[in-house]
């Protein structure tokens, strides 16, 4: 499991917080897991992480609109400014959600199988890049495609050396966490060696409705 200082300092101030309030309120209780702060916004759906080694973007255009799927879409892009290269697997992205559960990419194989948007994201991750190219016009570009379209369109690329000053960009899927996805906060961590500690964006899945749905009333 990764280990991230930066988390673990994060995870001490609330429980310092946790213990100030019970002081003052035993009857408060909150969730030392809670994944927050969120990183910066570089437009509505995309979240941002920009160190000096790397920098990434989860984008959730698309994974707003998930309903009954048992996967979630993410754009994701990564920028390598680094002088060594990134050796990038399905291994290197690993998902958190608040209650510390982590999800490893989904089985393209099951995507294909039992996914039925999958031509619908890619062409949201077409619009989508209007906002993410905006920080990578000095990077060269490096084709991945962890997920091919299901209609047989694209080779599958899921071994990706990324370069110094280059970036790669795709739609990556995992399971619907434990959490939920809709509202919570939720970790992506990047990993590759190269990089001491992980690259993380932290972000939040809205829930949008379609045309004809209606927001269901809870009891």
């Amino acid at each position: 499991m990764p280990q991230v200082r930066g988390w673990r300092r994060v995870r001490v101030g609330m429980a310092v917080a946790l213990a100030v309030g019970i002081a003052g309120c035993t009857s408060l209780e909150r969730n030392l897991n809670v994944v927050t702060p969120y990183s910066d916004k570089l437009s509505p759906y995309n979240y941002k992480e920009d160190g000096k080694l790397a920098m990434m973007v989860a984008g959730v255009d698309a994974a707003r609109l998930i309903r009954k799927e048992s996967y979630f879409p993410l754009f994701v892009q990564v920028a390598n400014k680094t002088k060594g290269t990134f050796e990038i697997t399905r291994e290197s992205f690993t998902l958190e959600d608040p209650l510390g559960k982590q999800y490893s990419m989904a089985p393209s194989r099951e995507v294909a199988d039992h996914y039925p948007r999958l031509d619908l994201d890619r062409r949201l991750f077409v619009q989508n890049r209007q906002f993410t190219l905006i920080g990578v016009g000095l990077y060269t570009y490096v084709q991945s495609n962890f997920y091919p379209s299901s209609s047989g369109r694209g080779l599958l690329i899921d071994q990706v050396s990324l370069p110094p000053q280059s970036y790669m960009e795709d739609v990556i899927y995992f399971p619907i966490p434990e959490s939920g996805l809709n509202g919570v906060p939720l970790r992506l961590l990047f990993k590759v060696k190269g990089l001491e500690e992980p690259i993380e964006v932290v972000f939040e899945v809205p829930r949008t409705l379609g045309i004809f749905e209606k927001d269901e009333k809870k009891s």
